[in-house]
C-alpha cells in the first residue's frame, strides 16, 4: 500500500442525492394535522351556518313586512307584524316556557334584555301601545329594532 500514489486512487463520489419520496415521518404528520383542522374548520362553519339559518330567513321576513307595509302604510299591521316576527324567532331560539306568555312590558324587557338593545324598554311598537291608535309608531325604528335583534339575540 505504501507504493500507491495519489493518482491510483478513484475519485471521490457523491451519494446519491435524496429524493422527495417518500416523505419523512415529520411530513406525514404535518399533513395529516393540516387535514384534521382544515377538516374542523370546514364542519364548524357548516354547523354555524346550519345554527344561524333561521337568522337569515327571519331578516328575510323582516323586509317582507317593510315590502308589505310599503304597499298598505299601516304602521300599527308593520309593528304587529314585527312583534309576530320577533316572537316565533324567540319561540325558535329560547325556551318556549321562557316566551310564549309575554307580552307588553315584560315582552319589550325580555328583547332589550336577550339582544342588548334598551330602546325596546317602553317603544310603543314593542308594547301594548301597539294597540292604542293615538301611540306614535316610527315605521324605521320598528324595522331597524326588528333587524338588530334579529342580528344580536343571544339564547
Amino acid at each position: 500500500m505504501a507504493g500507491l500514489s495519489l493518482e491510483q486512487l478513484r475519485p471521490n463520489h457523491l451519494p446519491e442525492p435524496v429524493g422527495l419520496w417518500p416523505p419523512a415521518i415529520g411530513w406525514w404528520l404535518l399533513a395529516a394535522v393540516v387535514l384534521i383542522a382544515l377538516g374542523s374548520l370546514v364542519l364548524y362553519v357548516y354547523r354555524r351556518w346550519q345554527n344561524n339559518r333561521y337568522r337569515t330567513r327571519a331578516l328575510q321576513l323582516a323586509r317582507a313586512a317593510l315590502n308589505h307595509y310599503q304597499q298598505h302604510q299601516n304602521p300599527r299591521q308593520l309593528a304587529h307584524e314585527c312583534n309576530e316576527l320577533l316572537k316565533r324567532v324567540a319561540l325558535h331560539t329560547f325556551p318556549k316556557e321562557r316566551v310564549a306568555g309575554l307580552s307588553g312590558v315584560a315582552w319589550s324587557e325580555f328583547l332589550a334584555t336577550t339582544g342588548d338593545l334598551p330602546q325596546f324598554i317602553g317603544h310603543s311598537a314593542f308594547n301594548n301601545d301597539r294597540y292604542n291608535p293615538n301611540a306614535p309608531l316610527n315605521v324605521d325604528d320598528i324595522y331597524e329594532l326588528t333587524r338588530r335583534w334579529i342580528k344580536k339575540h343571544h339564547a
